[in-house]
């Protein structure tokens, strides 16, 4: 194997194993951490790392960020306001494996997503694998009793982290809008400092109306750290690096590795129960995604192009 591509394995490997780390640990202080007040001090000990590093890219691209300035808003409050956010307020009632499973979704969404967005239109490959995949999510949601869809309210949890999912993916389709001359360091510096915003009067709200403060303790500590540094920034390089080695299309099938990392920990950490429905609804998922990757590229009903 050669050794970028080596380099690049290992790095998006552990880009996955950190990002499912995420969601299982959220999981496991939801009872001591508020989900708000956990994406807030989050985001702001990333603010207080990656600003001052990415300054210089930052001021170099802010002219450009400037003359975009709704763009650049949708895309901190999709991203770092919304995606996590909404997975840690699911995360308060329901399992960290039935939020993994529902991430392996997104490429599903994305899929259902760009023809609206892009002005692109669906295969017929893609539009069968969109089918099979969200066969898969309704097995995660309803572990095979759709009797369960008339009555969410006793696991809203899994509601919040499909919103979360449905988040993410309309960012990443929003990405293909990115302006040339901002990305890199400085894109993802202004996007956590207007992730921070937006997510400050949720925050309040919850300590102050709801009544749920953080305490600022090793709990809190201990788990921002690790989110932080691990599944924020140490997760985003290796990410970025692992991309510019083997591409984003090979680089996005790792993504796949986040449930199978997160089954794992949370057996291992959390004692949740991994079902034969919760395995089956993940294997359409994937099953779905391998049967639109055969025709992943969108073309266009103005040129014909593909983008």
């Amino acid at each position: 194997m050669h050794s970028q591509q080596r380099t690049a394995y290992i790095l998006l490997t552990l880009t996955s194993l950190f990002w499912a780390g995420n969601f299982v640990l959220a999981r496991a202080v939801h009872e001591s951490v508020p989900p708000v007040g956990l994406a807030f001090w989050r985001w702001f000990a990333v603010a207080v790392i990656i600003v001052p590093w990415a300054w210089s890219e930052l001021r170099e691209q802010w002219p450009l960020m400037r003359a975009h300035p709704w763009l650049m808003i949708v895309y901190g409050v999709f991203s770092v306001g919304a995606f996590n956010t909404l997975m840690y307020i699911g995360l308060q009632t329901t399992s960290a494996v039935s939020a993994l499973l529902l991430i392996s979704s997104a490429p599903v969404f994305i899929l259902l997503f760009a023809p609206l967005m892009l002005g692109s239109r669906l295969s017929a490959y893609q539009a069968l694998g969109v089918l099979v995949s969200a066969l898969g999510v309704l097995l995660v949601l309803t572990h095979g009793d759709l009797s369960v869809l008339e009555g969410f309210g006793h696991n809203v949890g899994v509601l919040w982290a499909l919103a979360g999912v449905i988040s993410w993916a309309f960012y990443s389709v929003l990405l293909h809008r990115l302006p040339k001359g901002i990305g890199g360091q400085g894109f993802f510096a202004m996007t956590v400092i207007v992730g921070v915003i937006a997510i400050l009067p949720f925050y309040l709200i919850e300590t102050f109306v709801q009544e749920r403060p953080v305490e600022f303790g090793s709990t809190l500590l201990l788990t921002v750290a690790y989110i932080a540094f691990f599944a924020s920034i140490l997760a985003y390089t290796f990410w970025n690096k692992g991309v510019s080695l083997i591409g984003a299309e090979r680089a996005g099938a790792f993504i796949h590795l986040m449930p199978a990392f997160g089954l794992v920990l949370s057996a291992m950490l959390l004692g949740e129960q991994i079902t034969s429905f919760d395995l089956g609804g993940l294997a359409l998922i994937v099953a779905g995604l391998l049967v639109a990757a055969g025709k992943m590229r969108f073309v266009s009903r103005d040129s014909g192009s593909s983008t």
